[in-house]
């Protein structure tokens, strides 16, 4: 990165005993900057799953470039729910009969991969049912992460299966200084439709679903949900499930869009001649998040009826999309963390549509610092302009409901978590010539759930992913812990192991050994401490020696280790005035940076305690870097 260079040029050009001992300081802040990355735009790819093998914990993609082995993925549903379609002139349609697989999710790890087929570490928590969209989204893992210009998803794409998801694995400081946002890239709204301008009140076009591309349209395009419905029944007022019903023949308003909340109606027509029946879109219909266990992207708002199409722009808000986010410490700068449903198409003179649902947040993080938004919010229903006219008065959009927003442990001081419903789309210029207004409807608010654990599977594959282990290995972790990488691994035949031999690597290509470990024939679980990682990845595999002399190889586990001895430990971090420092020696200086490496702070530290008091000086909300002795750590200001 050309900022760590910049830091380590200029050093040999002081002349001061003092810049020429700052060197080894200056490299390791050049190489803790080397390890935050920078992120914007899109950072995830999408996969369409073709075929689940549960037994193997197994998918098979339309493609696998891109994927590699260790990556992280989260498996998702995203539709496949049942309906009532059984009669289109009844209230009922629409209604969620089963939501079968649609909603199912889980985060895990490749082990292996080959041709178009994935395999994972751990079986599969969930059945999946291909032919409701399913998909596996690749999830970028980061050391350190810096939001610099705004972090979004690729829109959702019914025609290919894939989108709607935002979600990263940041192993320490995610740093907000632009918003995280899936807003509007959920489930579709009803698309604008033009009708001829027919209409009939005399019996009125009362049903629940119709064809939204025949020319007289009887009922405007309904929003997208989990369930998918046939074209001749895609229109129409009833609510397909968490998606928005579209408003009637004649400029009815379409319905919100729905999540784990109900969305709002939409408006009637209130004309006091000519097409004057009030036959609104109903709203999208609450899903079951089965105790979380499902999620949901928010679903989109009905479209309004329209036969003039002054508003060019009538459609449905489409949902909010899903985040998810997992990191040691967030730190929002103000900034904002959304999954927001758009606002209903207006309309002038026709009817307007309704807003999208809130999508899904779920962050799973130990500290926050800064102040930060976190929203899911309904959109808006659109708003209806009647342009004065004389008798003639039509329907605005219902709103869409609040989505949901999940947190690991509880709120957090400083965020502001809000899953609000959208208002009822306003109606204005109503003439007073025509009936009372039959006003559209606001979505109902989502909810903020604590304490939530997102869906990962703690049962050892017992297929593929297995047959990478030797048949005598049946489990082997490797993580860092207090400036260690800890290696476990258990093994159910010891009698028949000579010897294990640690290899480790920073590539996974070229390996060294480490260490040896004599097997126990009355063993059965080992371990291994390996005190010198290195900074940043660090591969781990066991090779196991039999007594027979045959030879084989564990998995690989990838461990990424801090800089910096740490034996050292400063806490609370995020802090704000003072600090804790532990593991220190009987003279130790205490140095702050900033991350461009500009030193801030100084003193001197004598005392005979392991533990200590630091009161810092006052310092603008940020990431800084601490020197103690010889090692090098980063601290959150807020």
């Amino acid at each position: 990165m050309a900022k760590a260079n910049h830091l380590v040029m200029p050093v040999p050009m002081i002349k001061s005993p003092r810049s020429f001992l700052m060197l080894p300081v200056l490299i390791l802040i050049s190489h803790l900057l080397a390890a935050q990355s920078n992120i914007s735009g899109i950072v995830n790819s999408y996969y369409k799953v073709i075929e689940v093998i549960p037994a193997k914990a197994c998918v098979r993609l339309n493609t696998i470039i891109g994927l590699g082995y260790n990556d992280k993925a989260m498996i998702i549903q995203m539709k496949g729910a049942s309906i009532n379609t059984a009669s289109s002139t009844s209230s009922s349609f629409g209604d969620t009969t089963s939501l079968n697989d649609a909603g199912n999710y889980e985060i895990g790890t490749i082990c292996s991969i080959s041709g178009d087929s994935v395999f994972f570490d751990y079986m599969f928590l969930n059945n999946y049912t291909v032919t409701g969209q399913v998909q596996l989204v690749r999830i970028p893992e980061y050391y350190s992460a810096t939001v610099v210009d705004t972090l979004k998803a690729a829109p959702w794409n019914n025609t290919t299966g894939t989108g709607g998801v935002l979600a990263i694995f940041v192993d320490q400081d995610l740093v907000l200084n632009k918003p995280i946002s899936a807003d509007t890239i959920g489930y579709r709204g009803g698309i604008f439709r033009l009708s001829n301008g027919t209409c009939s009140n005399i019996p009125g076009a009362t049903a629940y679903a119709y064809n939204p591309t025949s020319a007289t349209q009887l009922g405007a395009t309904k929003g997208e949900g989990v369930a998918d419905v046939v074209i001749t029944q895609a229109g129409g007022r009833g609510a397909p499930a968490n998606g928005g019903g579209g408003g009637n023949n004649h400029n009815n308003g379409g319905a919100g869009g729905a999540n784990l909340t109900a969305g709002g109606d939409g408006g009637g027509n209130s004309s006091s001649s000519g097409c004057s029946t009030p036959i609104q879109g109903k709203a999208g219909k609450a899903l079951s998040s089965y105790g979380g266990k499902k999620i949901f992207m928010g679903g989109g708002g009905g479209a309004g009826h329209a036969n003039n199409g002054f508003a060019a722009s009538n459609g449905g808000g489409h949902g909010g999309g899903i985040v998810f986010i997992r990191a040691l410490n967030i730190i929002g700068n103000g900034y904002k963390i959304s999954a927001n449903g758009q606002t209903g198409g207006p309309a002038l003179s026709d009817g307007a549509s309704g807003g999208g649902a809130g999508g899904t947040i779920i962050l799973s993080a130990s500290s926050y610092s800064g102040t930060m938004n976190i929203t899911a919010n309904g959109g808006q229903g659109g708003i209806e302009d009647d342009g004065l006219n004389i008798n003639k008065c039509y329907a605005s959009g219902g709103g869409g409901s609040g989505g949901v927003i999940y947190f690991s442990g509880s709120v957090p001081g400083g965020v502001t978590a809000t899953a609000s419903g959208g208002s009822a789309g306003p109606e204005i210029n109503h003439d007073v010539s025509c009936n009372t207004a039959v006003a559209s409807f606001p979505g109902l608010a989502g909810q903020v759930i604590t304490s939530y654990t997102f869906r990962s599977s703690l049962v050892l594959s017992n297929s593929y992913c297995t047959n990478l282990l030797p048949v005598e290995l049946v489990s082997f972790s490797a993580y860092f812990n207090a400036g260690k990488v800890v290696l476990s691994w258990k093994t159910v035949q010891p009698e028949l192991v000579d010897h294990f031999v640690i290899e480790r690597s920073e590539d996974a290509m070229h390996w060294i050994e480490r260490n040896t470990v004599a097997a126990d024939a009355t063993k059965t679980v080992y371990g291994y401490e390996d005190v010198s990682s290195v900074p940043g990845n660090n591969f781990y595999r066991i090779k196991i020696f039999r007594k027979n002399n045959a030879v084989s190889y564990s998995g690989v586990r990838k461990v990424i280790a801090p800089l910096g001895n740490e034996v050292i430990a400063i806490y609370p971090n995020p802090a704000s005035g003072k600090i804790f420092v532990s593991g220190l020696n009987s003279s130790s200086p205490f140095i702050v940076f900033d991350q461009m490496g500009k030193l801030i702070f100084e003193k001197k530290i004598i005392t005979t305690q392991h533990i200590i008091e630091v009161d810092l000086p006052s310092l603008p909300k940020g990431v800084y870097l601490i020197r103690v002795g010889d090692t090098v750590k980063r601290l959150s200001i807020y």
